[in-house]
């Protein structure tokens, strides 16, 4: 087999990520008819990384979030949707701490664009959701920490959606 490299650039609509990165290209024959050439393309993406001084994301893939998203990493998923994800919060602060996070990398409310209308509205629809089966229907918090000073730990924008015991007013 014959490898060739090349530079592409891959456009993620659904992520809203541009990646560059090198794929392979595999030049190799059917062996059923000798003389078709079958080229297959096997894609290596760059290592991610972004700045979360400037707010740019060059890429998500090494974000714990995306990882459980793309299920490189077990989670306990509680109901997903195609916008969401809801997990069970792996420290969780009250008896009942879901996480919903949108499939979209954004860091934080304040990556939120105009055109992201409809993740936030997934999000409160899937906290609506939630509500309906816990114990006492309808109570409950739903908190989003923006940025390292107030808690954000995973910096990619997510939902504490909380309940199950009382909770202090704040």
């Amino acid at each position: 087999m014959m490898f060739y490299r090349i530079l592409i650039v891959l456009i993620f609509e659904n992520l809203g990520l541009l990646y560059a990165g090198m794929a392979e290209l595999v030049d190799a024959r059917d062996s059923k008819s000798r003389d078709v050439r079958i080229m297959s393309v096997r894609v290596r993406l760059p290592a991610p990384s972004f700045d979360l001084k400037n707010k740019e994301i060059l890429v998500a893939a090494e974000c714990i979030f995306c990882k459980i998203i793309a299920r490189e990493l077990p989670a306990n998923v509680i109901a997903e949707n195609s916008a969401v994800i809801v997990i069970k919060d792996i420290n969780p602060k009250a008896a009942i701490h879901f996480l919903i996070i949108p499939k979209k990398h954004l860091v934080d409310l304040r990556d939120v664009q105009a055109i992201d209308v409809a993740i936030l509205a997934n999000i409160l629809f899937m906290a609506q959701e939630l509500s309906k089966k816990i114990e006492a229907p309808g109570a409950f918090k739903l908190l989003f920490n923006n940025g390292p000073e107030v808690g954000q730990k995973v910096f990619h924008m997510h939902a504490h959606f909380l309940a199950g015991n009382q909770m202090s007013d704040f």
